[in-house]
């Protein structure tokens, strides 16, 4: 191991990454780099915490109706910018399109229905949130809302639905104001090829993956740059899950990653949150508790050493390859989605 000299961070001295950085889409227009993510909150805890989190710097609100808090989000917004202390045209806005609303006959009505709940005219950014279509509720109360299932107890997979319908769908929202961007989420490089098949549609500006140094995903990411598409990234910490084994700890109790701290003096989430905004990535991170907003929202004043990213960019091939995010029951197979 290297001595400390070499693992320490370095201070910027140019333009501020994280939280006041702002990366150029392919439109024209630009996101905060870093991006508060709501998913898994209860409404009070949403409500709380991202009022909290525009009050430390966050400007990026990461949504999606799968959530089931985004009255709750839309509350706390209302409260930043009816107070002043916010404009809205300086908050960018993500949520996403749930499979139950895929099909091109639903996706203006869950649009305007996001919307409602977050009390906005428009949304900066919409997604579509997994690459498959079910078959759609109507209501959107209960777990066989969300996960629809057919008479044999499987996922209900709207087989009509082709991707490109639903992305067509979504062009549509642009052209009536009411989402600036659209992008795509959790899509391979088939779904890229699929959604840009079409030259006259407007291209993705955005992929939001998972990625951290468990799971770089690197041909992807090479995609991307190809196709002048950003990178955002969900669980940048690679926290345990519902989908993780029980003994899985996460990466921030990984063992070869607390040297790394003790040297830097700093706690292995910055580290790992710098990691990704290092590479300029949009990067979405989650909490509840103000401590760990406030310390995320001062990720960017930092950029780590050569020698501490080159630690990091090997740990996947040290370690093995860590997926936290890999849903059982979105397809008809039973298998993981990311096989």
């Amino acid at each position: 191991m290297p001595g400390a000299n070499v693992l320490s961070f370095k201070p910027l001295g140019g333009p501020v990454l994280g939280v006041s950085c702002k990366l150029p889409l392919r439109n024209g227009y630009s996101i905060p780099q870093h991006g508060f993510g709501t998913y898994r909150m209860s409404p009070a805890e949403a409500e709380g915490a991202v009022e909290y989190a525009i009050t430390c710097g966050f400007r990026h609100v990461d949504c999606a109706k799968a959530y089931n808090n985004q009255s709750a989000v839309g509350k706390a917004l209302h409260r930043v910018i009816s107070s002043g202390r916010v404009k809205r045209e300086d908050l960018f806005l993500t949520s996403k399109l749930w499979p139950t609303d895929q099909h091109p006959d639903n996706v203006e009505k869950a649009c305007r229905e996001t919307l409602s709940q977050l009390g906005l005219d428009y949304l900066d950014l919409y997604l579509i949130h997994w690459p498959v279509a079910w078959r759609h509720s109507p209501k959107f109360e209960t777990e066989d809302d969300k996960y629809p299932k057919d008479a044999d107890g499987l996922p209900a997979v709207d087989k009509t639905v082709k991707l490109l319908d639903t992305w067509k769908a979504m062009c549509e929202l642009v052209d009536k104001g009411l989402v600036r961007s659209i992008g795509l989420s959790n899509c391979a490089e088939k779904h890229i090829n699929e959604v840009m098949s079409d030259g006259n549609l407007y291209l993705p500006v955005i992929n939001q993956i998972e990625l951290h140094p468990g799971l770089v995903q690197r041909e992807l990411l090479n995609i991307h740059g190809a196709h002048h598409i950003l990178t955002a990234a969900y669980s940048p910490l690679g926290m345990p899950s519902r989908f993780t084994p029980p003994d899985f700890k996460g990466l921030l109790h990984d063992a070869s990653l607390q040297p790394l701290s003790e040297h830097s003096g700093f706690t292995v989430a910055r580290i790992l949150l710098n990691w990704n905004l290092d590479m300029h990535n949009v990067v979405i991170v989650r909490s509840t508790n103000k401590d760990h907003i406030k310390s995320n929202a001062k990720a960017s004043l930092y950029a780590l050493s050569d020698p501490v990213r080159m630690i990091l960019d090997r740990f996947e091939e040290r370690v093995g390859t860590i997926r936290t995010i890999n849903p059982t029951n979105f397809n008809r197979s039973g298998k993981s989605f990311f096989e």
